[in-house]
C-alpha cells in the first residue's frame, strides 16, 4: 500500500474515532452543557526535579500508586523482587512477601492490593499481607492482573488476560472476596481501567490482535463501545483528570463529559508519548519520547528532557505539591524514578 494511501485510511479511521466518541455531541438543548472550567487553575511549571535511581536490571517498574508523598508503592516486571516502596526518604524493596512478576496496583486509605500475571492478588494493610486469590484459572489457564482500579475498599476492579488463550476478564472486589465478573472473549486485551467519579462508570482500552484499539464504557453491567481506532503505533489512551475522562487520540486530547466529547489542545510538538496526567484541564502533564512536557492552559512546554533511551511509563502519582513517574534507562538498564516538587 502506497504511504499516501494508507494516510488517508488512518485520516479516515480517526474521523470515525472522533464521531464515535462524540456521536451526541450535536447542538441540542435537552443535553448537559460543557463545564465551565476554562478559568481552572494554572499549574506551575516552578519544579525542583529529583531523578532516583533503581539500580536493578531486570525490572521495568510500569505501575506506581501512593497516597502520600511518604507512601508510594511501584511495581515491574520481573520473576520476584519488584515491588518497591518510597518512605519520604529513598525507594526500597519490599521483599516481606514472595510475589512473582507483581504488576498491577491499586489502593484505598492504608489498603494496598496487588496482582501478578500468575492469578494471584495480596492484600497489603499495615503490617498485615493477605493473599486474597491465589492461582486463579479459566479454562485450566492462569489469569494475569496487569491493571487495577476501584471507587472505595469495597468495589475493586482487576482487568487482564487469560493467559494463551483469546480471552479477557474481570475480577471484581466487593470488600470480603474477589469474584470473577467478566469472561470475555470479543473485546481484546484491556490494557488501561479507569474509574470516573464524573460518571460513576468504569473505562477502559483494549488490544486487538490486528494491533487496532478500542475504549469501552463499563457501567458494571454492560459495556458500551466509545471509540474504535485502528493500528498505530501510539492508540488511544485515557486518563482521569479532576474527575473526568479524558482520551488522548493521535495528537489531539478530549474530555468526556455525559456522552460528549470537548477537544481541550492538540500537541503539535514532535515526539508525543501518548499519555497525559493532571490535576486538572489548565495543569496536564504530558509524556514524550524525549522527556516531559506541560500544558498550562496557553502552551505547551518541556519540563525537562531524557535522552530518547529513557521510556518513562504510562503512570503518574500527582499531590498537591509533587509528581512522580517511573522511566526505564534501556542505557544504563537501570530504573529511574522522577520527582517534581514546586517550589
Amino acid at each position: 500500500m502506497k504511504k499516501r494511501e494508507k494516510m488517508k485510511i488512518i485520516s479516515l479511521f480517526l474521523c470515525m474515532a472522533v464521531f464515535i466518541l462524540g456521536s451526541s455531541s450535536c447542538n441540542n438543548s435537552s443535553e448537559p452543557p460543557y463545564p465551565d472550567d476554562s478559568n481552572a487553575t494554572a499549574g506551575s511549571r516552578d519544579y525542583v526535579w529529583q531523578a532516583d535511581t533503581i539500580k536493578n536490571p531486570f525490572i521495568y517498574l510500569r505501575s506506581i500508586w501512593g497516597n502520600s508523598t511518604i507512601n508510594l508503592w511501584a511495581t515491574g516486571d520481573l520473576a520476584s523482587g519488584a515491588l518497591y516502596r518510597y518512605d519520604g526518604y529513598k525507594w526500597y524493596q519490599d521483599n516481606r512477601v514472595y510475589i512473582s512478576d507483581p504488576q498491577g496496583i491499586w489502593g484505598y486509605g492504608d489498603k494496598v492490593w496487588v496482582g501478578n500475571d500468575q492469578g494471584c492478588i495480596w492484600k497489603f494493610s499495615g503490617n498485615s499481607i493477605i493473599q486474597q486469590v491465589k492461582d486463579f484459572t479459566i479454562d485450566g489457564q492462569l489469569i494475569t492482573f496487569p491493571n487495577m482500579a476501584g471507587s472505595s475498599e469495597t468495589e475493586i476492579y482487576a482487568a487482564g488476560d487469560v493467559r494463551h488463550k483469546s480471552l479477557t476478564h474481570l475480577m471484581k472486589y466487593d470488600g470480603t472476596k474477589w469474584n470473577l465478573d467478566k469472561v470475555l472473549g470479543d473485546l481484546g486485551g484491556f490494557n488501561q481501567i479507569k474509574f470516573i467519579p464524573k460518571e460513576d462508570k468504569y473505562y477502559l482500552v483494549s488490544n486487538f490482535a490486528d494491533y487496532s484499539q478500542k475504549i469501552y464504557e463499563y457501567d458494571r453491567q454492560s459495556f458500551k463501545l466509545l471509540l474504535s481506532y485502528p493500528p498505530t503505533k501510539t492508540g488511544p489512551t485515557i486518563a482521569e483528570i479532576d474527575g473526568y475522562l479524558y482520551t488522548v487520540i493521535d495528537k489531539k486530547i478530549f474530555r468526556y463529559y455525559k456522552g460528549r466529547d470537548e477537544l481541550i489542545l492538540e500537541i503539535n510538538l514532535p515526539n508525543f508519548g501518548g499519555v497525559i496526567w493532571g490535576r486538572n484541564r489548565n495543569d496536564i502533564f504530558i509524556r514524550m519520547l524525549d522527556g516531559l512536557a506541560h500544558y498550562d492552559g496557553k502552551d505547551v512546554k518541556y519540563l525537562f528532557k531524557t535522552s530518547n533511551n529513557i521510556m518513562m511509563a504510562p503512570n503518574m502519582v500527582i499531590f498537591e505539591k509533587d509528581v512522580f513517574v517511573t522511566c526505564k534507562d534501556y542505557t544504563k538498564n537501570c530504573n529511574i524514578v522522577y520527582h517534581g516538587k514546586l517550589k
